[in-house]
């Protein structure tokens, strides 16, 4: 349950503008930019460096000063493509849009595509979260985990661009392992309603439910929000794992539900608490996340400065 431990953060640049908040343009132009990140203590060097060119496009992610994630972008300032070399493999992930709404992610190690992402979006113009985020059909390369099952600490370490982008590998593993599937590709589905808010905008994902259908197992998570506070990273969703920045506001509590073949096991309840403030444009954007698990009960410190 690794993954479930994460702070807020902790998702390719899918991007909903903080300029107009809609739906219809995924845009990332954040108003409060993110400068450095420290985990567990914000002494010594940042453990994530965000670099912007000269017309405030993120460039580059720069972890532990040792690796990086380059962005590079279309004309329409969508992403076109996130690049990490790493020592052992190259990965990249390509973007395909229509009217600045992504369709779908590609990710490929050394050219070979292992995971595949294809958007669909609300189109009932009567649900008020029209044009938001329907549901994700995910096709996974079971090639891509198998080889690495016995040996998941090992693998997490060679390929940190689909750890930071696609969650948790050592449970997509467990689920591959789980399918008995003789089939090399696994499907998934992720489904998204949403939460009203105060201005009854839509802005947060109320659930997050993945489906795995060969492996018989459904994971369901369930959000409330701190209205007054904003969400750092909203327009980011993909480039710190899975969806989080997809919620305007910040994440109050989380539930992480999962069954397995009709089997229901033991939920996680996660809480989040946010010190300090940094303000820009009057609203209010923590310096730092407290992540609280009860499957541990150790609290994770996060600490951010923003560009000013």
């Amino acid at each position: 349950m690794k993954k479930y431990l994460l702070p807020l953060f902790a998702m390719v640049l899918v991007a909903v503008s903080l300029n107009s908040c809609k739906p219809d343009e995924e845009i990332y132009s954040p108003k409060c930019r993110i400068s450095k990140i420290w985990f567990r203590s914000e002494v010594g060097e940042p453990n994530e460096t965000f670099l912007y060119d000269k017309k405030g496009n993120l460039e580059e992610i720069v972890v532990d000063s040792l690796y990086s994630f380059k962005f590079t972008y279309n004309k329409d300032k969508t992403v076109s493509q996130i690049v990490h070399v790493g020592v052992n493999y190259t990965e990249t992930i390509d973007f395909q849009w229509t009217d600045r709404l992504v369709d779908k992610m590609t990710y490929r190690v050394d050219g070979e595509v292992v995971l595949d992402y294809t958007f669909h979006r609300i189109d009932n113009k009567k649900d008020k979260a029209f044009g938001r985020l329907d549901y994700i059909e995910v096709m996974y390369d079971g090639a891509f985990y198998e080889p690495y099952f016995d040996d998941i600490t090992n693998r997490s370490s060679k390929h940190l661009l689909y750890d930071r982008v696609f969650g948790d590998y050592n449970e997509i593993a467990k689920i591959v392992a789980r399918s008995e599937s003789k089939d090399l590709k696994m499907y998934s589905i992720k489904r998204f309603t949403y939460y009203p808010g105060k201005h009854k905008d839509y802005n947060n994902i109320e659930t997050y439910v993945e489906e795995f259908p060969i492996a018989q197992t459904t994971i369901t998570h369930t959000y409330t929000y701190n209205l007054d506070t904003y969400n750092p990273f909203y327009g980011l969703p993909f480039a710190y794992a899975s969806v989080d920045g997809y919620y305007l506001n910040c994440k109050a509590t989380e539930r992480v539900e999962t069954v397995v073949a009709g089997s229901v096991q033991v939920p996680v309840n996660i809480t989040y608490s946010y010190e300090g403030l940094n303000y820009m444009n009057n609203k209010h954007y923590p310096r730092q996340f407290v992540t609280l698990s009860d499957e541990n009960n150790v609290p994770m410190h996060t600490y951010i400065l923003y560009k000013e």
